[in-house]
């Protein structure tokens, strides 16, 4: 068959056909082959997974070893997953840290709203992506009927428009592969969505995401509270790692990113302690009312706010060598997640703005949706990559995933302003959620609540 532009792939000189075939490696495509290696219904099935990488070896990190600059909040619904596929213990042995709050706040008016759950409950975990790659990874071995290629760059792909062909694989090195479902997991600039030809809505956000590892310290000596405040210029969040050391989430333009990435150590370090801080931007009129809101509020305790005892954020000392990088921020979802022998999975699929930490967290609830409809597709002898099928898969992650990226880019374009209006409209609403205690609880449990 020949594609636009002249490539040629002979799919009768296939060197090898799989069952379902998931092109790129990382947090996400390790987890739809170990989901469909764990599933009952796929064990005489075969599964080929195509990273154009190596994994990360788990002895990086053992204890004391330095933290990776880029981590992520992982929800108590993306934990219970990794539970079920036996990879929890792997990672929590060697180093996840556990947040039992969240603390949010801005820069322009004293709003505030904090999640928190029982002793016994998390908010998230932080954990480093490459520890999540590898100890995915090393599952892997584990599943008989899932083969993984490394190293191994896509070419071109071939997705036909019906079941009478397969889709067909062809990599940098000549190999042919030949699947009734290819499963993109290539990320943002996925080369199996491009083949699909499913419309894409995308723009950039010119804001870069800066990434760090600090030393901090805080009043009590524990570090369990992921703090996020709402600068003007973007969010800045510090993300437990230990009980000493954060990871560092700022997002901001990208003129300002290179600038602080450059900058001496000891002065980033200051100019990071100044935007946790500084209350230059507070706008006294907005803050006089919402204190006249509490002091109506039954809901509101006496003690909240960030004087109270541990509602302090750490103070950082130090960032460590070479641990500071950036990348550009943007929006991007498929209009379909699916076509006929095709399906997209986490960045292929859809991308958001960092700032809720929620990015990953959706790809593996994608790994989750689709493993179970497959498994279907399999138990009742249909063809998996049948569109009858597929097509629930793109309706239940569609619907789970659009609510929340749209309320993120909003939260995103309304922080980035300092007009007044839109601050004391903002930090009315925000105060006003926060003080709301028993839609607030309703809501985290909500949130929180395992699939």
């Amino acid at each position: 068959m020949k594609l636009p532009g002249g490539t040629i792939i002979c799919a009768k000189n296939a060197s090898s056909y799989y069952d379902a075939v998931i092109v790129g490696g990382g947090m996400v495509g390790n987890a739809m082959a170990c989901s469909l290696g764990a599933n009952k219904s796929f064990q005489s099935k075969r599964v080929l997974l195509l990273d154009a990488g190596r994994s990360p070896s788990l002895s990086s990190f053992e204890s004391g070893a330095p933290f990776n600059n880029r981590v992520v909040a992982t929800s108590p619904t993306s934990i219970d997953i990794f539970k079920k596929l036996g990879v929890w213990e792997r990672i929590n042995s060697h180093r996840a840290k556990k947040v039992n709050r969240l603390f949010v706040f801005d820069s322009c008016s004293t709003s505030e709203i904090e999640f928190e759950r029982g002793q016994n409950e998390e908010v998230a975990y932080i954990i480093e992506n490459d520890l999540i790659v590898g100890s995915l990874y090393e599952k892997l071995a584990d599943y008989k009927n899932v083969d993984v290629k490394t190293g191994a760059k896509v070419e071109v792909c071939f997705i036909p428009n019906g079941l009478e062909n397969m889709a067909t694989i062809k990599l940098e090195n000549g190999d042919v592969i030949e699947t009734s479902l290819l499963i993109g997991a290539d990320g943002v600039n996925s080369k199996v969505r491009h083949a699909s030809n499913v419309d894409y809505t995308t723009f950039n956000y010119n804001q870069h995401g800066l990434v760090g590892i600090v030393n901090i310290e805080t009043a009590n000596g524990k570090n369990e509270t992921a703090w996020q405040r709402f600068t003007t210029l973007g969010p800045v969040a510090l993300l437990p790692l230990s009980d000493t050391i954060s990871g560092l989430t700022w997002s901001t333009s990208p003129e300002e990113a290179q600038r602080l990435k450059q900058l001496p150590a000891d002065q980033f370090v200051d100019e990071l302690n100044s935007a946790l801080f500084s209350q230059d931007d507070q706008l006294p009129y907005v803050n006089q009312a919402i204190f006249a809101l509490n002091k109506m509020n039954p809901f509101r305790t006496e003690t909240f706010g960030r004087k109270a005892e541990g509602t302090t954020p750490p103070h950082v000392i130090s960032v460590q060598d070479k641990s500071r990088a950036s990348f550009p921020l943007g929006f991007g979802n498929a209009h379909s997640y699916i076509t006929t022998r095709c399906a997209l999975i986490g960045d292929a699929a859809h991308r958001m703005h960092p700032l809720a930490g929620q990015g990953v967290n959706l790809g593996w609830s994608d790994v989750q949706i689709l493993d179970k409809i497959l498994g279907d597709a399999v138990r009742e002898g249909a063809d998996i990559g049948s569109i009858t099928y597929l097509r629930e898969y793109d309706s239940a992650a569609q619907k789970h995933n659009l609510p929340v990226m749209v309320s993120v880019d909003l939260l995103n374009r309304i922080y980035r302003t300092d007009a007044p209006a839109i601050v004391a409209a903002r930090a009315f609403g925000l105060n006003a959620f926060n003080s709301l205690g028993p839609v607030k609880n309703f809501l985290m449990n909500y949130l929180s609540a395992h699939r």
